[in-house]
């Protein structure tokens, strides 16, 4: 079986101070929690986690079964984002892929869906596959996007982001997508992964490859539950150590919290979340990032729903399933899609 153990191998080459490292073991409960809820029944698992946990943990529970990843690399329905032995800073690990939910003979806008995952793994049922097929249902080609998570480090995962949108404009004739509406999706670490590459995309974009003169920028983001402060935390491990690893210092988890990104450039957010989320809480992540928005002349919308879950994806059976059809009004009203 799968285990967490094996993205943190490298922990102990980090040189930390006494503090970090002090954070750093609690790695090691990540992996012991697993391994003591391994032995349950799913349903018997279920009925015991608290209910604002539930969906992160039903996304853990999968990914570490074999359940979620039903499309891998070298799947016939995927599409890598580069030749094996051209991915910029590859240094072993899980490789970048999208799978395109492409309309048939529509010419229409994009959706880049971006599942969550917390940079430990990626959260491709729910909040991948599901989430595009409601976006074709409502009018929008696809494409998910399988980006590489621990133990890569930033910035690949920005890299893979960005090759996506290159990607799906370099192929925009074929696949009928509009190329100047091309909507950017990320669920939980997926949301700070949308909302990050415009903030960084100027340091980075020359690595991204042969595709680099095409824009990898999209034209509107869209932020569910989205992480936006580096310091959320996954069973007490705070995300900037998964996200930067052996070069994580407090000034670089700093400066790519999307709080200290955001600049005038930025297109089009639509952000939503739960009121009580237990993993993301609003307070210190998409309230906070709302008003910078504004600050910054960006125009934005944020819902934030009842309830106190985290991982609900596209809320079936709550208050919060209306959010496709909100995130469709809003970007008709800021002009990003006709």
């Amino acid at each position: 079986m799968l285990t967490l153990g094996n993205r943190f191998k490298d922990a102990k080459k980090y040189e930390l101070s006494s503090r970090q490292l002090e954070r750093y073991t609690s790695v090691k409960q990540i992996n012991d929690i697993f391994k003591w809820l391994m032995p349950f029944k799913f349903k018997t698992l279920m009925r015991i986690v608290p209910k604002g946990l539930k969906g992160t943990i039903s996304g853990m529970l999968d990914f570490l079964n074999g359940k979620d990843i039903i499309i891998d690399y070298d799947d016939s329905r995927s599409l890598p984002l580069w030749e094996p032995d051209e991915i910029p800073l590859y240094d072993g690990g899980d490789k970048p892929f999208i799978v395109p939910f492409l309309l048939k003979n529509k010419k229409a806008p994009a959706v880049l869906v971006i599942p969550g995952g917390a940079y430990l793994y990626v959260s491709m049922q729910k909040e991948g596959f599901e989430t595009a097929q409601k976006l074709n249902e409502l009018g929008f080609h696809a494409i998910v996007l399988s980006y590489r998570v621990s133990p890569s480090r930033y910035p690949c995962m920005q890299l893979d982001m960005i090759r996506a949108i290159q990607l799906m404009r370099k192929n925009a004739d074929e696949w009928g997508i509009i190329p100047d509406q091309i909507i950017a999706l990320g669920y939980s670490a997926g949301g700070h992964l949308a909302m990050s590459v415009n903030g960084v995309y100027d340091e980075i974009n020359g690595m991204a490859g042969d595709l680099s003169h095409i824009d990898g920028r999209p034209n509107a983001i869209v932020s569910g539950y989205g992480m936006m402060d580096l310091k959320c935390q996954t069973f007490n491990i705070t995300c900037d150590m998964i996200f930067l690893g052996d070069r994580f210092t407090e000034e670089e988890s700093q400066r790519l919290s999307i709080q200290n990104l955001i600049n005038k450039d930025y297109p089009p957010v639509f952000m939503f979340s739960m009121e009580n989320d237990p993993t993301v809480p609003p307070k210190t992540n998409c309230l906070e990032v709302k008003p910078i928005l504004e600050e910054n002349g960006v125009a934005c919308r944020l819902i934030i729903y009842p309830g106190g879950r985290h991982g609900f994806a596209l809320g079936e059976g709550e208050k919060a399933e209306e959010w496709p059809y909100k995130m469709v009004e809003f970007l008709k009203e800021t002009g990003v899609i006709e």
